[in-house]
């Protein structure tokens, strides 16, 4: 594994203020070995108030104080920010690591020096609870790359590993995931209020289904086999399950994710 004595966050708001109390909170550094710039300078006082880490008064400071750098900033404002950090002339080499959505490792690579290892990672809005589902992309990293890479987000959720030709793919299932499963919650509510149970009633009732489902997943028994132990014959749930079908419910959710993987590829071109 690459070894680091000092981590950079530019950008502190959800993911990268998240990452910052995941690397503390895992022991992965110490508050002295993080450092983090926001140009909203309340959002990074706070953050360093809270947590204890370093406050730099500049982005290029992060660039040559630390030897891996997270990029947590929306792809605008690292645009405004790149210009220049080819030249900083730093000692030796860094490990970037990107979460910003639809600007591609290529595209990346150009504003760094040769030596740099610049790697795209895709989180999800859950990393800012600790629950995040994040992708690194592999292509030209070494293992030991990837191995820092894991452990950094690690400190947040869970991590796979992808080529650069499926992030798109990452993007519209995981990364815009969050939405599917809060869309399908607000549906079961709204359908137990229609019912006659209080709102309230029924929101806890569809959590704690949710979180007793995910449960009974987590043996690692595909989700049909636990459908079919769930419909009994003629019983209640199958005629549900049959509108669902009629409905082309998973046809829907398969057309949802094309749609937003499509405009990844979209966004990734631009």
């Amino acid at each position: 594994m690459v070894e680091v004595k000092s981590i950079g966050v530019l950008g502190v708001g959800n993911m990268g203020g998240a990452l910052v109390r995941g690397l503390l909170r895992a022991k992965i550094a110490d508050a002295d070995q993080v450092f983090v710039y926001d140009a909203h300078a309340g959002a990074m006082d706070a953050l360093v108030s809270e947590t204890g880490c370093r406050p730099t008064e500049g982005a290029a400071e992060l660039f040559t104080q630390c030897d891996a750098i997270i990029l947590a900033v929306k792809p605008q404002i690292f645009h405004h920010i790149a210009p220049g950090l080819k030249e900083m002339g730093t000692n030796g080499e860094r490990v970037v690591l990107s979460v910003m959505a639809g600007v591609p490792s290529p595209a990346l690579r150009a504003y760094f020096p040769s030596d740099w290892k610049v790697v795209r990672v895709m989180p999800n809005l859950p990393l800012s609870v600790g629950e995040g589902a994040t992708a690194i992309e592999t292509d030209g990293h070494s293992e030991a790359t990837l191995l820092l890479a894991e452990r950094i987000f690690n400190a947040g959720g869970s991590t796979v590993r992808v080529t650069a030709s499926q992030m798109d793919a990452v993007t519209g299932l995981s990364g815009s995931g969050p939405m599917y499963v809060f869309e399908f919650v607000e549906g079961l509510v709204a359908a137990g209020v229609k019912s006659g149970l209080s709102r309230q009633v029924a929101l806890e009732l569809v959590l704690q289904t949710i979180r007793g489902s995910l449960q009974l997943l987590a043996g690692g028994e595909h989700p049909s086999a636990w459908t079919a132990r769930v419909c009994s014959p003629a019983g209640t749930t199958v005629h549900g399950l049959h509108v669902l079908e009629s409905a082309g419910f998973k046809g829907i959710i398969i057309a949802a994710v094309e749609a937003a993987v499509h405009r990844s590829q979209e966004l990734s071109k631009k």
